[in-house]
């Protein structure tokens, strides 16, 4: 097994295909004549599908997503190519919320059924669908008609990419914060946004947020009685009690405060033999760039994989070998796959040392039996 390669393996621009066409991010350099980059595009037309039907979403809520619903979302633009030349193209997104009931919908009316349609979930969007909405993307627990304004919501602020940033709700507790992420506190007892910032975010993360993409603005016109709502920010570890008020939870479980300025990608492979061969196969994560990306991978990763599934996962000084949720009892080819994935964790931790020059640890963990530690390495976490 080439440790080495994993190690060092190289970024890779994401590419999509757009109706057989090889499409990159707007900033991209394009390198050849059979890739395109988007222009022009026209804002976005929403539905909400509501039992089998579509429901258009006013212009002013687009962008407003709920995880127990479903939307599908019409963009129109030009592609370019190296070449200059241009394409006219339509894009179809069949979102889907994370705890959204599956199913199918109806096209809406006057797109033409060769218009390629594109199904995406909560968490795993492509960077094209959220350079679709020029106002950001906000994705709340729950149903619209059920959203209550004068609750308190957290928001996870993610993407590395000003055009790809988008607020998604997460439980209104302390297990639920990050030191690696910035995120929003709507406090309408207060009438407050407030930014709370991880110890282990940049300057220039915080910047990008609060500066530039300012999503409060959107909020504000989203809910009239937001509008008057001031804005603040503060740093893990001087909290206000307003905020620890609003965000319960155990102090154990709270995420480490060290300040320093986390500079790395977690990395994420794969351990099996499935071919025949044991290999090591990375990640990708869909909104890679050339940024840090701090939380790249997601619990669903370990637990939809076929179980049980061993998983390698690189979080800088920590390396934690995962094993999945055994199903079979003495499974001669799982206790092979073990050897060879402890074997390749080993070789793995001392070639890390060697390249970082600082302790790396390696650790075991158990499916349902995972650590603070390796949980705060994602995005969020629900306890099996």
């Amino acid at each position: 097994m080439d440790v080495t390669g994993m190690l060092f393996s190289e970024y890779r621009e994401p590419t999509l295909s757009v109706n057989f066409q090889k499409v990159v991010r707007p900033s991209s350099t394009i390198r050849d004549s059979f890739t395109y980059k988007i222009e022009k595009p026209s804002d976005p037309i929403c539905w909400k599908i509501a039992d089998g039907k579509l429901l258009e979403v006013p212009q002013r809520n687009i962008g407003i997503l709920f995880d127990s619903e479903s939307y599908i979302i019409q963009w129109a633009f030009d592609l370019r190519s190296e070449d200059q030349l241009l394409l006219n193209e339509q894009l179809v997104y069949h979102w889907t919320g994370q705890n959204a009931k599956k199913g199918a919908s109806p096209l809406p009316p006057g797109i033409d059924e060769s218009v390629p349609v594109e199904r995406v979930v909560q968490w795993s969007e492509p960077f094209l669908f959220f350079q679709n909405f020029v106002r950001g993307v906000f994705t709340f627990i729950g149903c619209d008609e059920d959203f209550d304004e004068n609750a308190c919501h957290l928001m996870l602020i993610r993407g590395e990419i000003v055009q790809e940033i988008h607020l998604y709700e997460v439980p209104c507790e302390r297990a639920s914060l990050r030191s690696r992420a910035s995120f929003m506190l709507i406090l309408p007892g207060e009438k407050s946004f407030i930014y709370w910032h991880g110890t282990q975010t940049s300057l220039e993360h915080r910047k990008n947020i609060v500066a530039v993409l300012q999503p409060e603005k959107v909020l504000r016109k989203w809910k009239h009685n937001w509008a008057g709502f001031n804005v603040t920010e503060i740093e893990q570890g001087v909290e206000t009690e307003a905020f620890l008020s609003a965000v319960p939870g155990d102090e154990r479980r709270n995420p480490p405060s060290e300040r320093k300025i986390a500079d790395f990608s977690s990395k994420l492979f794969y351990l099996n033999s499935i071919t025949g061969t044991f290999l090591a196969t990375e990640v990708e994560y869909s909104l890679r760039s050339a940024n840090v990306a701090p939380f790249p991978f997601l619990q669903s990763h370990l637990y939809t994989a076929l179980q049980p599934a061993l998983f390698l996962l690189d979080n800088h000084t920590d390396i934690w070998l995962w094993r999945g949720q055994k199903n079979v009892i003495n499974d001669a080819d799982y206790t092979r796959d073990l050897a060879s994935a402890e074997e390749l964790a080993e070789k793995y931790v001392t070639l890390k040392h060697q390249t970082i020059d600082e302790k790396v640890a390696l650790h075991h963990v158990f499916a349902g039996e995972e650590p603070i530690g390796f949980k705060n390495a994602f995005p969020f976490w629900h306890d099996k």
